[in-house]
């Protein structure tokens, strides 16, 4: 196994444990959106969006360190992460550059403009919880890359 694989494996089990913690905090958030008014969410209720989108947002941000990995240990230029993007694209890891981007774009929209005005709000964390099972598909789809790809190391990632 080489340290790249070694580092990558650490990644992925790592990921795999936020994703638990990301299942966790949608079903959290799924059970507040057939709330009426956001206007009165509890605090508790706040603190459910707030872990879900911090839990959102890294793993994302850790997913996308993984599939660097990943392109290094193929010899890819990672100079650029829109060449990572093209390459995990090409090995059908996601669906799309595009769709990549456009759920890093909701990532940065709802950690920087964190609105006060509840119809906002509840639009961000409906379109994030649609796209949190997109991010975990993507997860599965490099597990199952890498043990393919490198079984000898990754026969042991569960």
């Amino acid at each position: 196994m080489t340290e790249n694989q070694r580092l990558l494996l650490a990644k992925l089990r790592h990921l795999s444990r936020m994703s638990a913690y990301l299942a966790f905090s949608h079903g959290q958030v799924t059970r507040l959106q057939v709330k009426p008014d956001w206007a009165e969410l509890t605090a508790e209720e706040h603190e459910s969006l707030a872990a879900f989108r911090v839990r959102f947002s890294e793993f994302q941000e850790h997913l996308g360190k993984a599939m660097r990995s990943v392109a290094i240990e193929e010899e890819v230029d990672v100079d650029r992460f829109g060449s990572v993007l093209a390459f995990m694209e090409r090995l059908r890891v996601i669906d799309s550059v595009d769709q990549w981007k456009l759920i890093r774009e909701l990532r940065n929209a709802v950690n920087h403009e964190y609105e006060d005005n509840e119809h906002r709000l509840r639009e961000f964390f409906t379109a994030m919880a649609a796209q949190t099972h997109v991010l975990q598909g993507f997860l599965e789809r490099l597990v199952a890359f890498s043990r393919q790809a490198y079984p000898q190391a990754f026969g042991e990632l569960t």
